[in-house]
């Protein structure tokens, strides 16, 4: 994976496959592209022969591949990738370091940590951004992705990577791997990430809250952010019919009713008053 993030069928021997108490069972491979929890991305899925990948950690130099069925040792299975869960995993993780680049190189500001849930990216940063800073970064980090610059990553000779400048958040000692997502940003990072930002397709920040000091900030990329984009559109376009208004005239649509609603409350606390006098 650290080879080839684009790699989705292989072939492997077999070392060891020991059962779990949970039923599962942790294999062994002499090699493999399954891609182990790490660095805020979580781990691939897919099949080792007959058997489901329904986890990957990395214990020690070990890569353990949970599966639902038992292989055996010595033997040579074929490993298959859920290819849309690992190409979406890179699509985020590459909008990530765009946007984190971009947020050190802006406005000064360093990445504190990022995850990578199942809907969305969180990311954190050191300071605090207000909104006019976070429509300059959305527009910054998307027109990074029409350039559609090469994202390299690789394993700088140690005289190479002392000529370096590069964002990490811990001291690394040994083989570093870096990422250098078009000049966007270089960082030290074992992920997994597209070959060009192009194929990031768009970020979008969907919201942003201050955390401990800095900034905790939400955001979707590639087919993600294009999801959200239609249930959002479609919403729109269903409010717009109700209010039969345009769906660019939704909010002072909204805006007119919630004003004649307000008027309707006073006529009827009024009339109430009225009433009770009577």
């Amino acid at each position: 994976y650290h080879q080839d993030a684009y790699l989705r069928e292989f072939c492997a021997k077999v070392l060891s496959c020991t059962p779990c108490p949970n039923g599962r069972f942790a294999v062994v491979l002499d090699e493999t592209a399954f891609y182990p929890e790490g660095g805020g991305q979580p781990a691939d899925h897919g099949a080792l022969g007959p058997a489901r990948v329904v986890d990957v950690q990395l214990q020690g130099e070990t890569i353990l591949h949970y599966t639902t069925a038992p292989l055996h040792t010595g033997e040579t299975v074929q490993g298959n990738i859920d290819w849309a869960r690992r190409f979406d995993h890179m699509q985020q993780h590459t909008g990530e370091h765009i946007t984190s680049g971009l947020i050190k190189s802006r406005f000064g500001f360093d990445n504190l940590g990022f995850r990578m849930g199942r809907e969305s990216v969180v990311l954190e940063c050191s300071g605090q951004l207000d909104a006019a800073q976070l429509e300059e970064l959305e527009l910054a980090v998307n027109e990074v992705i029409c350039r559609d610059g090469e994202v390299r990553a690789w394993f700088p000779r140690p005289d190479e990577l002392a000529a370096l400048t590069y964002r990490s958040k811990k001291e690394i000692t040994g083989d570093v791997r870096i990422v250098d997502a078009a000049g966007a940003d270089v960082c030290a990072c074992c992920g997994t990430h597209v070959e060009r930002c192009g194929q990031v397709g768009s970020i979008k920040l969907t919201s942003a809250q201050s955390y401990k000091g800095g900034t905790r900030v939400t955001m979707l990329c590639g087919m993600r952010a294009y999801e959200d984009h239609c249930i959002k559109f479609q919403n729109a376009e269903a409010v717009s019919g109700l209010l039969s208004a345009k769906i660019n005239e939704t909010a002072a649509a909204v805006q007119r009713l919630a004003d004649e609603n307000a008027a309707l409350r006073a006529e009827k606390a009024a009339l109430e008053t009225r009433l009770f006098a009577a």
